[in-house]
Order: C-alpha cells, then sequence, then structure tokens
C-alpha cells in the first residue's frame, strides 16, 4: 500500500517563537527537506512521529514509523547488529546473516560489528541508526540528519543502500550536506 503523508496548516510556536506556520505538504515518495539551521526541521520529525504536539494544524497518513533520530538512540551495551534486530520480532535472529551483510555492504568491519555500540565511532553509531531504521517494518522512513560523521565515500555507500531499500516509500530526510543531497537524486522541498 502506498502511503500518502499530509500536513495540512501546520504551525508550531514555542513561546513567542515561530518555527514554522500554516505548513502544507503532501510526500508519496523519498524527498528530501531542506531548511537553515533553526527553522525546525527537527521539530516537524518530531511532530510526525508523535513526540511533539503542533501549535495547529493536522498530519495524517504517517502510518508506522522508522526513524534515525538527529542522536543515535542506540542501545549502548549491544552491538550494531544486536541494535538493529530490536526493532525486529520478538526473538527473530533469522536475518543476523543479511544484517550483518548490509554493514559490511556499508563499510562496517567484523572487528566494529564486535564491538558494544558505546564503542563505535559517530558514524559507525550513525551506519548502526541508519540500517535499523531501514530494517524497522515502517510506512514512512523519518531521517534527521543521517550521514553526518561519515566520509564521503562511507556517505555513498549508505546512500545507495538506502536508495535500494526505501523504493517509492513515504520518506524525510531532513540534510544539509549537499553531497547526500546530489548523491540521493531526490525532489528538495525548501521550506
Amino acid at each position: 500500500m502506498q502511503y500518502k503523508l499530509e500536513i495540512s496548516n501546520l504551525t508550531k510556536r514555542f513561546g513567542e517563537k515561530t518555527l514554522f506556520e500554516a505548513l502544507d505538504l503532501t510526500v508519496t515518495g523519498p524527498v528530501i527537506l531542506w531548511a537553515p539551521s533553526g527553522w525546525g526541521k527537527t521539530t516537524l520529525l518530531r511532530i510526525l512521529m508523535g513526540l511533539e504536539v503542533p501549535t495547529s494544524g493536522t498530519v495524517t497518513g504517517v502510518g508506522k514509523v522508522g526513524a534515525v533520530f538527529q542522536e543515535d538512540r542506540l542501545c549502548p551495551q549491544l552491538n550494531a547488529i544486536q541494535n538493529v534486530e530490536l526493532v525486529l520480532s520478538e526473538g527473530e535472529t533469522k536475518y543476523r546473516e543479511q544484517i550483518h551483510n548490509d554493514f559490511l555492504q556499508i563499510g562496517l568491519d567484523e572487528a566494529a560489528l564486535s564491538l558494544p555500540a558505546r564503542k563505535l565511532s559517530g558514524g559507525q553509531k550513525r551506519r548502526a541508526a541508519l540500517l535499523r531504521a531501514l530494517w524497522a517494518e515502517s510506512d514512512t522512513l523519518l531521517l534527521d540528519e543521517p550521514f553526518t560523521g561519515m566520509d564521503p565515500d562511507t556517505m555513498k555507500k549508505a546512500a545507495a543502500l538506502l536508495k535500494e531499500r526505501c523504493g517509492e516509500k513515504v520518506v524525510l530526510l531532513a540534510t544539509h550536506d549537499q553531497e547526500a543531497i546530489q548523491e540521493l537524486g531526490w525532489r528538495v522541498m525548501e521550506l
């Protein structure tokens, strides 16, 4: 089923500060959300996740969400593969080899895969967070700066996997990374 995310007349204020007002968006596939720093991209994604309440307006069609937050939100004691397995059905380990291969594809070697998440570099943690979002059963992907801390070659590998896996799914990816925007080649929604 193809989802259609509809944002209607959405406004968000924090006291006197208005982040966005009367925002209308319709998203039916992958898009890049671009706006200057401080505009409220992260807040918009949090509203779509149900973690923040808008001042006014409505959001429909989000469905189940897979997300990469601005911070990685990994379980620090688990390794990268175990962190991805957290989003699978309970006791689901039959995809371990495929998850392992995904990590190899985006540049995490055996040594990194054996470490607890707290010992991974920032870029390695971002790759684990991105794979966790891709493996989660979802209708919508909400990705907040998913390529932070990745070198250009790694970002290209991660972007290629993202494009391959999400297909025409509704994706809102917030980023300032011009290389990532170019690499993904998705429509840019400038706000």
